[in-house]
């Protein structure tokens, strides 16, 4: 039908913009290392690298629902779990500023070509180095659940920036040595000679810039503290959290609730946009159900079944987002908003059934009808509306 057609081909597309392009992105980024790229998708994949990394390890972040602060409980549903956030909110500065001072110090050296001070380029890769430091942290802390709720997927974006990082600062090194090559001067006294003698070789470029991270951390000690965030700000970042690697919080207990925000869409949007199809049954009471409620539960029965540890991940979104997003859906504009907002969820939901499901609409059909669908799965019985 035209309807299925039309979601299954914006699930594709979401598929290709969420998990294609990080992939393609990674074998740019490793070609890079060993092969010369044409210089215009070179700086393309740069800077689309920098860009959607950032947003992407924000989205896969939250969307696993991994937002909840470590003195605040984690909302259950139908007997799940969910964790706490991997960072600290309250310190989140110590962690944004840095990431800030290292993208903004990658992008310089990636596009800014002309010949730069050495003082300049030496900040500028211990920027870098800045970076992968914190991004090693972060890959640490993610540690110690990243297979439980498929967190590694975080590990992408690091992964890419230390790639990044290594042709960048070698590429950037050559030239400044291509650069005293060409010179004419070179500095008699005793101390500057000792210093061009120190940067006429690759390891001396590394050593100094290694050097240049002490100034830099000052300086960056100093803004933080401005901030409020204290001398201990970037430790507190990833300490002052729950259930992870450098956790040293403990949470209070989690709570439950029955309330499920789909239903509520369902329910109280406009009929011709949230497009209710039958009555259904959920927890012994009647409900609206709609095919993107459908679709959901289906999506979350099968991977209950198959996968169960990343149906704790899946779950714990729904348990991140659902509860307030019911309490706050009490008009049918809002209903309306909501569902047009969870469109790419069900597409890529949608995706994902038919890809690995042998009968997805029997699925998605048997859905709040008080049914198992291993009744039901050689015989259809779902109802289709025009």
């Amino acid at each position: 039908m035209p309807y299925e057609l039309l979601d299954l081909i914006g699930a594709a597309l979401l598929l290709l913009a969420f998990l294609g392009v990080p992939i393609y992105l990674t074998y740019v980024n490793y070609t890079g290392l060993y092969k010369k790229i044409k210089k215009i998708k070179q700086r393309i994949c740069d800077l689309t690298t920098l860009v959607l990394g950032t947003f992407y390890s924000y989205i896969y972040l939250y969307a696993a629902g991994l937002g909840v602060e470590y003195d605040e409980p984690i909302v259950l549903g139908d007997g799940s779990s969910e964790l706490h956030s991997p960072l600290s909110g309250d310190f989140m500065p110590s962690f944004v500023i840095p990431l800030i001072i290292a993208l903004v110090s990658m992008f310089v050296l990636s596009f800014v070509k002309r010949r730069k001070p050495p003082l300049l380029s030496a900040l500028l890769i211990s920027g870098i180095y800045m970076g992968n430091i914190l991004g090693a942290l972060f890959c640490i802390q993610l540690w110690e659940n990243c297979l439980d709720y498929l967190i590694f997927i975080e590990f992408l974006f690091p992964l890419n920036y230390f790639m990044m990082s290594v042709r960048i600062i070698r590429n950037e090194i050559n030239r400044q040595l291509k650069f005293m090559e060409d010179g004419e001067c070179v500095p008699d006294g005793k101390f500057t000679g000792a210093v061009y003698k120190l940067l006429s070789r690759s390891a001396g470029w590394y050593l100094v810039s290694f050097a240049a991270l002490v100034p830099l951390l000052a300086a960056l000690l100093v803004i933080l503290i401005l901030f409020g965030q204290g001398a201990d700000g970037v430790v507190k970042v990833f300490t002052m959290t729950a259930d992870w690697t450098f956790s040293t919080q403990i949470p209070p207990p989690p709570v439950q609730y029955e309330g499920h925000y789909l239903c509520t869409v369902a329910a109280g949007g406009h009929e011709k946009i949230v497009k209710p199809q039958r009555m259904g049954i959920r927890l012994g009471k009647p409900i609206v159900v709609n095919r993107q409620l459908c679709i959901a539960n289906a999506f979350e029965d099968y991977i209950m079944d198959k996968v169960p540890r990343f149906h704790r991940a899946v779950r714990s979104f729904y348990d991140k987002y659902g509860y307030p997003l019911s309490v706050k859906i009490t008009t049918p504009l809002r209903a309306d908003i909501v569902y047009i907002l969870m469109k790419p969820l069900e597409w890529l939901f949608l995706l994902f059934l038919y890809a690995f499901d042998t009968d997805p609409e029997s699925r998605i059909a048997v859905q709040y009808t008080g049914a198992k669908y291993s009744a039901v799965k050689t015989n259809r019985i779902y109802e289709r509306k025009g």
